[in-house]
């Protein structure tokens, strides 16, 4: 077991000390010192929380959240697929994954994946958004329409129905307006348009059937600065 020294941290070295395979308890301590920006240290947690349990979709996002912050896009796209083969149940895992590959220009892999995601749960209302900002990206018209029919068929006895409907109306009313001229893109969606840059080609890797979680976790592994206690 280990534990930072600093006192700030003291509970949480105190929990980990008494629950060493309580996963939410690494998994909170990484996205906190994620938040300070202290990426070593959010690597060790998130390493220990995955070494502990991979089919933790919340999990991998932190892992793909560290990498993101870091600058290592590449890695990211690979720590999102890898983490739906582990926890091919997680939708936000697939919405995650869908936004990757709509900021790489990807729109048929993001759809396929945001598809999948719904197939899964059906009710998660931030599938919907992504999908209806991945259609507007494309200024899909229809797409938009049928998602929103989709949307309120499903979510007619729901909380989140007026979210979610109004969203997808939102952005397909804005769409109409600004049709004739493709560079006015609706609120929310022109933070999508910005590609970025690819340090790794994601696809000859994630073909490499050699290439397991446990390499994952191996590759995010930082030894030094810990601090390792029996």
């Amino acid at each position: 077991m280990f534990f930072f020294s600093n006192k700030k941290y003291s509970l949480f070295a105190a929990g980990v000390r008494k629950c060493p395979d309580h996963v939410p308890l690494y998994q909170a301590w990484a996205c906190l010192e994620l938040r300070s920006e202290d990426f070593k240290k959010a690597k060790i947690l998130i390493t220990e929380a995955l070494t502990r349990d991979k089919s933790t979709g919340s999990g991998w996002l932190v892992a793909a959240k560290i990498e993101e912050q870091l600058g290592n896009d590449g890695l990211k796209g690979l720590i999102l697929r890898r983490g739906i083969e582990c926890a091919p149940g997680s939708a936000q895992l697939y919405c995650a994954l869908a936004e990757f590959e709509v900021s790489r220009g990807k729109f048929d892999i993001a759809r396929t994946l945001l598809e999948k995601g719904l197939e899964i749960d059906p009710l998660h209302a931030p599938l919907y958004h992504s999908f209806a900002e991945l259609e507007a990206r494309v200024f899909n018209i229809e797409g938009l329409s049928t998602l929103n029919k989709r949307a309120a068929a499903v979510f007619s006895n729901n909380r989140n129905a007026v979210t979610s409907k109004d969203t997808i109306k939102i952005l397909g009313n804005k769409l109409k307006k600004n049709s004739k001229s493709r560079r006015k893109l609706p609120s929310g969606v022109a933070a999508l348009a910005s590609l970025t840059s690819e340090d790794i080609d994601i696809e000859e890797i994630i073909t490499d059937l050699t290439l397991d979680p446990d390499e994952i976790i191996r590759d995010l592994t930082i030894s030094d600065d810990t601090i390792f206690m029996d």
